[in-house]
């Protein structure tokens, strides 16, 4: 049974307004892989929207978001990297909202492979160069476009980072405990989730935070850095940003750690090591992963239980999905 201090948090965010994109509440399984103690996942790569993916859970907030105030177009920018552009402009198709993504080329790709990774969609892209002040400028310069052509454009940051998107990742923190105290369980000692832009961890962040202040037992968040910056310095805006927007102040502390261990040498960067731990995930759990993303984040994973000697049940790995494409689009890196 839910308590009502939970249930009082689930109504005070899942106010939010949001558009239903994804197949709530995603799985969660406890596997075995060898060598590790029992491990809890939790399948958004199971979304159910576009190539599934915790991209469903902002991406409906945003659009929510986008409605509730009237606004007529995104202007936004990403990497090389498509299972953002392809969840994101179906779903604003949708509901007819207007889409201006511009995709910087990072980590750099050949043109050639740029108009495979896209194909169709590259039509609808404004594929960029490799330089940030070129996309900020780019992007700015449509927003002003479209606001003197009479629409209200929303300008997001990289990866939808915003406070509507946040608040969807924290949704999906509070669905997982929800599930938990259904199967009379308590949340896992440390939760790990891959962290490129900071808006998903922001979530779980947040989520942590007001369920703490709730009397329950601390979680620790940790987010596997696949993109190089300060992350831990975006995932704080991020969450107290959001929180703000609920007219809601978060601790000083916050339940974060981020580990840049498996970066690997930067986006999109990966090793043989990292190709062989993703080879051998699937054949224990059957379960995909990608060496630029989620086996990243399981290799962290794997280095805190060497450390720790967790008991079964007590880390949880977040499937934030797959991307087919990771040849294409990583970089292996060479031995020395």
């Amino acid at each position: 049974m839910v308590d009502r201090a939970l249930q009082q948090k689930l109504v005070a965010l899942r106010s939010a307004p949001r558009s239903p994109l994804g197949k709530w509440p995603t799985p969660l399984l406890e596997v075995e892989a060898r060598g590790l103690p029992s491990i809890l996942i939790k399948r958004d790569d199971l979304s159910g929207w576009g190539r599934g993916g915790a991209k469903a859970r902002k991406i409906e907030h945003l659009i929510g978001h986008m409605l509730a105030r009237g606004y007529t177009d995104l202007v936004t920018v990403a990497g090389n990297v498509t299972n953002l552009a392809f969840d994101l402009l179906p779903a604003l198709d949708h509901v007819g909202i207007g889409v201006h993504l511009h995709i910087i080329d990072d980590p750099p790709t050949l043109p050639a492979h740029r108009a495979q990774i896209f194909g169709a969609l590259a039509q609808r892209l404004t594929l960029l160069g490799p330089t940030r002040s070129e996309a900020f400028r780019r992007t700015w310069a449509r927003w002003l476009q479209l606001r003197r052509e009479g629409r209200r454009p929303l300008w997001v940051l990289p990866g939808v980072s915003h406070p509507s998107g946040v608040i969807g990742n924290a949704c999906g923190y509070l669905e997982l405990v929800e599930q938990l105290e259904q199967l009379g369980r308590e949340p896992p000692r440390t939760i790990f989730v891959t962290a490129a832009t900071g808006t998903t961890l922001a979530g779980f962040v947040l989520a942590e935070a007001l369920l703490r202040s709730t009397g329950r037992r601390p979680t620790r968040i940790v987010g596997a850095q696949i993109y190089p910056g300060r992350i831990a310095a975006s995932t704080r805006l991020l969450s107290r940003w959001a929180a703000l927007s609920m007219a809601r102040r978060l601790p000083r502390r916050l339940p974060l750690e981020v580990s840049s261990a498996a970066l690997a040498g930067g986006f999109g960067r990966f090793d043989s090591k990292l190709v062989e731990l993703c080879a051998r995930v699937g054949s224990d759990t059957g379960i995909e992963v990608d060496p630029i993303f989620g086996g990243k984040t399981w290799s962290v994973m794997e280095d805190a239980i060497r450390l720790e000697r967790p008991k079964d049940g007590e880390f949880l790995y977040w499937h934030c999905g797959f991307t087919p494409e990771w040849q294409t689009l990583g970089k292996r890196l060479q031995p020395p």
